[in-house]
């Protein structure tokens, strides 16, 4: 079986590859960070969970690792900066590429981690699910409405025990909201 592909289309894409400024450092240094995030998140039970904190080596080995990958988040901020300083685009068409990508997402996501523990409540589940799911939980969080819609309300503000994935997201946005101050010329 053979593919056809049409010459058009090979040649836009040998048109788009042109045209684009690759560096291939910043992709490699972008692996290295993701890797470092993926290996950070695997030793984080180490220092999070109940059992390793009973075990003071666990602890260390888990802190030692930690520390070791800990440059990942500097990595990609630099990566950020460097990638889109100086910005060279009016602050609307700036804002209007980069953000709604972002927020879009990141509402989404902060709506369906803050509203899980009232579906846990809804759906007669222990709050001990919570708890077991989330590592800063305590002992019994709340599954009520109340508390839920206070932590929606808190979105702009700061993330919350249930939003602590999306932490980068809000320096992320930070980032993107004093760029376009430091404008080209």
């Amino acid at each position: 079986m053979s593919y056809h592909c049409p010459n058009f289309a090979i040649e836009k894409i040998e048109y788009q590859m042109k045209n684009v400024n690759h560096i291939v450092w910043a992709d490699l240094i972008r692996v290295i960070a993701i890797l470092m995030v993926i290996c950070i998140h695997c030793s984080d039970p180490f220092n999070v969970s109940p059992e390793a904190r009973l075990n003071p080596e666990y602890n260390l080995w888990g802190s030692i690792y930690g520390a070791f990958l800990r440059p990942c988040v500097p990595l990609f901020v630099m990566l950020t900066g460097m990638l889109l300083l100086p910005v060279e685009q009016e602050i609307g068409q700036f804002y209007k590429k980069r953000m709604l990508r972002v927020i879009v997402p990141f509402i989404v996501w902060s709506l369906l981690y803050n509203l899980f523990p009232w579906f846990t409540g809804i759906l007669g589940l222990n709050n001990s699910v919570l708890s077991e799911m989330f590592a800063y939980a305590g002992e019994s969080p709340s599954q009520t409405w109340d508390s839920c819609l206070h932590n929606i309300l808190m979105i702009p503000f700061n993330f919350n025990t249930y939003t602590v994935p999306l932490w980068y997201i809000y320096m992320l946005i930070g980032l993107y909201l004093y760029m376009p101050f430091f404008l080209h010329g």
